[in-house]
């Protein structure tokens, strides 16, 4: 893997900082009444567990949730990490990109809000019933106190760049904290560059061990594959180049090499034994070449959940 020599002005013009904070009401709530009754009912002591009551079914919130989840997947596809505070670096080339899948994800989140706003009387008539004794008409907010409990924001800000650090301190000083600033900013892109390199790994050996173990049989599939194998592989590295802010040549001609030897119809996977083999031993080449690139890294655990409150 080749290191970065980039100064951090140079970085801080091709990405910026992006961060996708998301919140939604839980429909949970905690039962003390409920908690205590079942507590004395086993001679158990008070702390021993907690009651929480599902206020609506799992259904009400259901579309909501998946948008949720789509948007944490897609941001985190889109972004390289930076640090534990929810913010990711964004390359300016993929901006265009994140901005357009953040504002659909949100429109769609904000619809489904809509949609859950209007039946929510219903359904919290329907929770009488459904939670007999437990139900507390206290634990649901009213309808304009509902959509106030979910949003969808998404945050850009400038990397930090060292050139741009102009406080009055003495020159000693300021040329001390300008080094710690360059040198905290090609951290973080060593780690974007090492997460792009597993990414790359992880998918292309992910499509090595698919292909080698499928098989077919007189009694029919043995290890079938979904076409994800390799469609997921088609985004990537369609994605890659985008997110390539440290300009690795080597990472570019693999990204090439995948895209040229191993994207595949999986319908011709299935059907030929020959294409398919050629293609998981040529999967399995460029995963071997990549481990030896990658020998001694690992990725740091700098992913962070999107924020859901």
């Amino acid at each position: 893997m080749n290191s970065t020599s980039n100064p951090d002005h140079s970085l801080s013009a091709r990405a910026m900082l992006c961060s996708v904070s998301i919140s939604m009401w839980s429909a949970r709530k905690h039962d003390p009444d409920a908690s205590e009754e079942i507590a004395v009912r086993h001679g158990a002591q008070a702390d021993a567990g907690r009651y929480h009551k599902v206020l609506l079914p799992k259904q009400a919130l259901a579309d909501i949730q998946k948008i949720v989840s789509e948007a944490r997947q897609e941001h985190y596809f889109m972004t390289l990490p930076w640090d534990d505070n929810g913010y990711r670096v964004l390359p300016a080339a993929a901006y265009l990109d994140h901005v357009a899948k953040m504002r659909a994800l949100s429109n769609r989140f904000t619809e489904s809000v809509d949609s859950l706003a209007r039946q929510f009387l219903t359904l919290v008539e329907q929770a009488r019933t459904r939670l007999g004794g437990l139900f507390r008409e206290s634990d649901y907010p009213n309808p304009d106190e509902l959509r106030a409990k979910f949003s969808f924001e998404t945050r850009v800000m400038p990397l930090p760049d060292a050139g741009d650090f102009r406080v009055a301190l003495g020159d000693e000083e300021q040329a001390r904290i300008k080094r710690q600033i360059t040198a905290a900013v090609e951290a973080s892109l060593q780690v974007g560059s090492r997460e792009l390199w597993f990414r790359l790994y992880e998918a292309v050996q992910h499509l090595a061990d698919r292909l080698s173990a499928y098989k077919v049989t007189g009694q029919g599939i043995e290890h079938p594959f979904r076409d994800t194998v390799v469609t997921n592989l088609v985004e990537l590295v369609d994605v890659l180049p985008k997110l390539n802010v440290t300009n690795d040549p080597e990472l570019e001609r693999l990204a090439e090499q995948v895209r040229t030897s191993l994207l595949v119809d999986p319908k011709e996977l299935r059907k030929s034994e020959t294409v398919r083999s050629e293609t998981a031993k040529a999967a399995a080449a460029i995963a071997q070449h990549m481990a030896g690139y990658m020998a001694g890294y690992s990725i740091a655990a700098t992913e962070q959940p999107v924020e859901v409150a």
